[in-house]
């Protein structure tokens, strides 16, 4: 049989001392479940907020891509489109469909007039649904969300403005997030 040297109450100590660490595991393995959530968390709102970033420079990418698409348009046919202020003033959100043309395709060419038409119709064509795709436009997805082009005239002197749909996330609480409309604008002389 084994005796102990030490005392009784040293032994008890030592138990006890045992008995206080229990749950301390427990502890830390919860501490860094919850340092993990919050990590993922973290994670998740970085990658949704660089979706939203990453759609809104698409959004600004298209528009400043459309307002140039016109604006070198207009500037190849700059005589005719500085000869009257009106001539390639066009407002996508209430316009008269543009003419087609088939001079694109024949040996004489088009007029400037009817580059003009051209130009317009296939700038209008980003915005709303000309042509009818599908049979009652379903099919037809416009190149941005509510866009809406506007091109006005004074001299040779031209303004072209692409407006466009965007969820607005800079909002308090969740019920007030709403479209809010951007405008990409682009001021050019036709001349030079």
């Amino acid at each position: 049989m084994l005796i102990s040297t030490r005392p009784p109450l040293q032994r008890l100590k030592r138990f006890n001392r045992i008995n206080q660490q229990r749950g301390v595991s427990m502890m830390e393995v919860l501490i860094a479940l919850v340092l993990l959530v919050t990590t993922l968390l973290g994670a998740t709102a970085l990658q949704i907020t660089g979706l939203q970033t990453n759609r809104s420079a698409y959004y600004r990418t298209q528009a400043s891509l459309l307002a140039y698409d016109i604006a070198d348009r207009i500037r190849l046919n700059a005589v005719y489109a500085t000869g009257d202020s009106d001539r390639y003033s066009i407002s996508t959100s209430s316009m008269a469909t543009p003419s087609s043309s088939s001079c694109a395709t024949n040996n004489s060419g088009c007029t400037a007039e009817q580059l003009r038409d051209i130009d317009l119709r296939e700038w209008a064509e980003n915005f709303v649904d000309i042509t009818g795709v599908g049979q009652d436009g379903s099919n037809y997805r416009s190149l941005i969300p509510g866009g809406a082009g506007v091109v006005t005239a004074s001299g040779s002197s031209f303004s072209v403005s692409v407006s466009w749909q965007e969820l607005d996330w800079n909002v308090s609480t969740d019920s007030n997030k709403a479209d809010s409309t951007k405008t990409f604008t682009l001021d050019f002389n036709a001349t030079r």
